[in-house]
């Protein structure tokens, strides 16, 4: 957060309605000058920007919102790389464009002017720049205000009015006694020729009644026929009614033979059909999933085969094959970076991130290098790079770090099951997932159940039971068209009967449009409080991604019943194997959420799951 090492500047002669508060500071925290009005606003919307935006890498965004004291606040900035200070302006988020106009204007002299003279006190070699700077830069920020709040409150130009819109064109004149015969005349002539017409409309109007009349006789006509209507005879059936057989007499003595016996054995016929088709099934997803009939995880994270490396030393591929060494002592601008940053959006798109925040990378990439010098045997290649992937890695690092197993020993400890809860849209793979992390927690001597929540897809139930016996774990069911919420709170009460360490919930796969199963999905989260949700997403999609998750995000908090709606808490992406270098969709998801991808799926086999690895996910991102 932000240190004030001096006092800020209260409400001074200058000090304008529009902006509540002005703050610089440099990139360091330290605040040069403040100035706010009496009411003394604090610096916590300041630091919730520095928080969200500058350290989240959404400088590129237009401006930042917050509440203080109940008033909606709206927070511009402007930044001086090469001093390395950052200008915010803070006001009320009901002004209207004019005054938006002018607080940008306000904005941008303030950071000339005090970037000035602060230029000027590094030259006179002051030791500490803000002792020369500090409260003397009140006068010109009041000046500053003073001409531009002058601009602003001019009254507009007056318009010449024409002389229809003054009081003698706007006056008629008085008709003379010519016109007013003509005027008499030609309303004759209208009211005539009104009468005509709706006479003609009267006479069509009988002669198509006619018509229908004459057509409705001859149609009755045909209907009677010569000699009236006809009665209707019913044909008497002239086939015989086979015989009923007589019920056969049951045998319920102890003399019966082994075939009458076999015959009256239903449940053995159905039974063991029923577990022959059971027991191919099980065998055919141990195939599938449990090669040699074991699971076995690889320690190591998600990683690249190709060695990036390697191609990276003497040519330029790929994101930065566009760069032009560049060199000297001038400060980068936005036109130097233009051409570089539409190729970097350009190859950021083609692998699947999602279109405006490929957009807001590239603008919080050159909001960081605008004004920063290039050294004489630097290039603008190299540093831009640079800023790419600490962008990026500052995207992908989560604010929350997720250690599901310290978190569940934390559960163990208070004598309750921890549980997780599995959401995301249709055929993403979200029940496969769920069985890899529950082989991947029995890996950690960890006893887990699964509790079977997809009461509307027809087959899930069937799905989770052969996986469950596969992996010889407990599931709880209750079968179709179930309220999914009370069948979840029925599992986590019997796991912690039995001592189970984690429950896994699976739910329903639902379309992000879907109102009814959505508000399914919220009141299941809303009274089951799980400690983890999970969303499960296909790292093949792109922008659909963005969409899916912020519906679910959405409707987890719009239908909710509690007063702090759960979001969710991280990320699954399936079908990692399958794409190559396209894992936009990482970034997409993280950039929209601010939450971690926890694993990615990476085979079929249970095994196949593994860490994400965010340093080898931006080298493959910018290969």
């Amino acid at each position: 957060e932000l240190f004030e090492p001096r006092p800020v500047s209260r409400k001074g002669p200058g000090n304008n309605t529009m902006i509540e508060q002005f703050s610089i500071f440099t990139k360091g925290g330290a605040v040069l000058w403040s100035r706010d009005l009496e009411a003394g606003m604090d610096m916590s919307g300041v630091n919730s920007l520095v928080r969200e935006v500058f350290l989240g890498e959404r400088s590129g965004e237009t401006s930042y919102q917050f509440v203080y004291e109940a008033s909606k606040y709206l927070l511009k900035w402007a930044f001086n790389n090469e001093l390395g200070l950052i200008f915010v302006a803070v006001y009320p988020a009901i002004l209207n464009n004019q005054s938006l106009l002018l607080i940008e204007e306000i904005l941008l002299a303030v950071s000339d002017k005090f970037s000035s003279l602060w230029k000027k006190n590094k030259l006179k070699g002051t030791s500490d720049c803000r002792v020369g700077i500090d409260f003397a830069f009140d006068k010109h920020y009041d000046a500053i205000v003073d001409r531009f709040e002058n601009i602003g409150s001019r009254p507009k130009h007056r318009v010449q009015r024409s002389f229809k819109d003054t009081k003698k064109g706007s006056e008629k004149k008085k008709p003379n006694k010519k016109e007013q015969q003509k005027e008499q005349k030609r309303k004759h002539k209208a009211e005539q020729k009104s009468k005509q017409k709706e006479d003609e409309q009267d006479n069509e109007i009988s002669e198509a009644e006619a018509k229908a009349l004459r057509k409705q006789a001859m149609l009755d006509k045909l209907k009677r026929g010569r000699n009236g209507p006809r009665k209707f005879v019913k044909k008497k059936s002239v086939e015989k009614k086979s015989a009923k057989k007589g019920k056969k007499a049951r045998n319920w003595g102890n003399d019966i033979t082994e075939e009458e016996a076999a015959a009256l054995d239903f449940g053995q016929k159905a039974g063991s059909a029923d577990a022959q088709a059971e027991r191919a099934r099980l065998e055919e997803f141990k195939k599938t999933y449990m090669p040699n009939n074991k699971v076995e995880f690889s320690d190591s994270d998600v990683s690249s085969d190709d060695d990036d490396d390697g191609d990276q030393k003497g040519k330029s591929s790929g994101f930065f094959s566009f760069f032009k060494s560049l060199t000297g002592q001038k400060p980068l601008t936005r036109e130097d970076l233009t051409p570089v940053l539409a190729k970097i959006k350009s190859d950021l798109m083609s692998k699947n991130v999602a279109v405006d925040i490929a957009e807001k990378i590239c603008e919080s990439v050159t909001t960081a290098l605008i004004g920063r010098v290039v050294g004489t045997f630097g290039s603008v290649r190299g540093m831009v790079k640079e800023a790419v992937e600490k962008a990026l890695t500052r995207i992908l690092t989560p604010k929350r770090v997720i250690n599901i197993l310290p978190e569940i020993q934390a559960a163990r400890r208070e004598n309750r099951p921890y549980v997780i809860v599995f959401i995301g849209v249709n055929g993403v793979g979200k029940s496969t997932s769920l069985a890899k992390v529950c082989a991947y927690l029995q890996s950690k001597g960890l006893t887990v159940s699964i509790a079977a929540c997809d009461t509307f897809r027809s087959g899930a139930v069937e799905q989770l039971r052969t996986h469950t016996k596969c992996l010889d774990v407990r599931l709880f069911e209750k079968g179709y068209n179930r309220d999914a919420a009370g069948v979840a709170s029925d599992a986590i009460t019997e796991a912690k009967q039995m001592r189970d360490d984690v429950v896994l919930v699976d739910t329903a796969g639902r379309m992000q449009d879907n109102l009814p199963l959505m508000r399914a999905l919220a009141k299941l989260v809303a009274v089951n409080h799980p400690d983890l949700v999970l969303f499960v997403g296909e790292a093949l999609v792109g922008n659909d991604a963005v969409d899916q998750v912020t519906r679910f995000n959405r409707a987890l908090t719009e239908f909710s019943t509690a007063k702090n709606p759960r979001l969710i808490d991280g990320m699954i992406l399936t079908k990692f194997d399958t794409i190559d270098d396209k894992v936009g969709a990482a970034i997409s998801l993280t950039y929209v959420t601010g939450k971690p991808i926890i694993f990615v799926g990476t085979g079929q086999t249970y095994g196949d799951l593994k860490k994400m690895n965010v340093k080898m996910l931006i080298r493959m991102l910018l290969r």
